[in-house]
């Protein structure tokens, strides 16, 4: 039996929305972020609603501090850094523990320019990196120690209509923060995964639908700078807010193949309780001189959660991923999940579960632990 991984993580979870804010009646991020799309900074209204979910709950309040209006340019600018130290501790077969030390600075801005208009980026360096797994038909990015998680042009030209170009995560129904997830890694949708792309999104009160064309970032391996295209829309079945479908589809090629990728999520919750499930369907085709191999890929989700406290969540998860040959691939992942927001500066949380290949009847142990530490304005 090998160890995946056991990690104590004192690292930030990636700037994502969280889709269990399903339960409370937000079918979407439009409310509480400032980009529809969710991730980065909150409006003032979702810091308010960060704090009322904490531990610490409290009515949210702006801050008077003439340094801060000043470096804000009274309102134009939204920012916040972070200095965050980490350990991690990895064990390999027949080895002992190793701590590996790291040190992650990450600065985050939105700049109103009037009219609709803003730029926005989120810049970040760190000593160590951790990209996803590489795959013979998927080679993972291999970030430098510099790099920007997210730089974007935006207009609101009203409510319900915004465009935005330059580089950030594509559009996805579940924002999962655990990076290890299939629909994740499998998707080519990991943290480091930021490709230049023109985007819009377009919603009303029962519907959101996100059209883009994306090509390649720049930091990709020269063999898989992918460009493409590919469109999100959901819809809320009941009207309130609980019940959202959707779908997701994707195009892409570069000099390895092409990929088509067709999947289907939903997000429902009523009070303490919901579910989170997608499942993802994806043809493969490698070009000539890679073989020319044509297979299907799958990838399934499902998340049940609860929140006994309105600052502490427990959920059950089970995922599934299978390969077709010549990558022939079968593996189940189990995990139970504990997090709690103690404020709305620190949170935590821990994972644990088994991950099984049902080709060699190998089971793998998975832990984790992970302390989130942010700033608020």
């Amino acid at each position: 039996m090998r160890w995946l991984f056991l990690a104590l993580l004192l690292t930030p979870v990636p700037a994502s929305a969280l889709p269990n804010m399903i339960r409370l009646g937000y079918g979407n991020c439009i409310s509480c972020h400032v980009a529809p799309q969710g991730g980065g900074l909150l409006t003032a209204y979702g810091r308010g609603i960060d704090d009322a979910q904490s531990l610490r709950a409290r009515e949210y309040e702006p801050h008077s501090n003439r340094v801060l209006n000043l470096l804000s340019l009274n309102g134009h600018i939204d920012q916040d850094a972070r200095v965050i130290p980490s350990i991690q501790l990895n064990h390999s077969p027949g080895g002992p523990y190793v701590g590996v030390d790291k040190i992650r600075l990450f600065y985050r801005n939105v700049t109103t320019l009037g009219k609709g208009v803003r730029v926005s980026a989120i810049a970040e360096i760190e000593n160590e990196t951790t990209p996803r797994k590489p795959r013979a038909y998927d080679p993972a990015i291999r970030p430098g120690h510099v790099l920007f998680t997210s730089a974007l042009l935006q207009y609101r030209p009203k409510d319900g209509i915004e465009f935005a170009a330059g580089r950030d995560a594509l559009p996805t129904g579940l924002n999962i923060p655990d990076q290890t997830t299939f629909i994740k890694a499998r998707n080519r949708a990991g943290y480091y995964d930021t490709p230049t792309q023109v985007k819009a999104f377009l919603w009303g009160k029962r519907w959101l639908v996100a059209p883009y064309v994306f090509a390649p970032g720049g930091h990709e391996p020269a063999s898989s700078r992918e460009k493409g295209e590919g469109i999100m829309a959901e819809y809320d079945v009941l009207g309130r807010g609980t019940t959202i479908v959707g779908i997701n589809s994707l195009r892409g090629s570069d000099h390895i193949g092409h990929r088509a990728m067709s999947g289907a999520y939903t997000r429902i919750g009523f009070g303490k309780w919901g579910i989170l499930a997608e499942h993802d369907l994806t043809l493969r085709r490698l070009n000539e001189a890679n073989g020319g191999a044509a297979f299907w890929q799958r990838v399934s989700y499902l998340q049940l959660f609860y929140y006994p406290r309105e600052w502490f969540a427990v959920a059950a998860v089970t995922e599934r991923a299978t390969v077709q040959r010549p990558y022939l691939e079968n593996l189940s992942a189990y995990k139970g999940e504990l997090s709690m927001r103690l404020s709305s500066n620190f949170s935590i949380v821990v994972r644990g579960g088994i991950q099984r290949d049902a080709l060699t009847g190998v089971v793998t142990p998975i832990a984790s632990a992970q302390l989130a530490v942010k700033t608020v304005n």
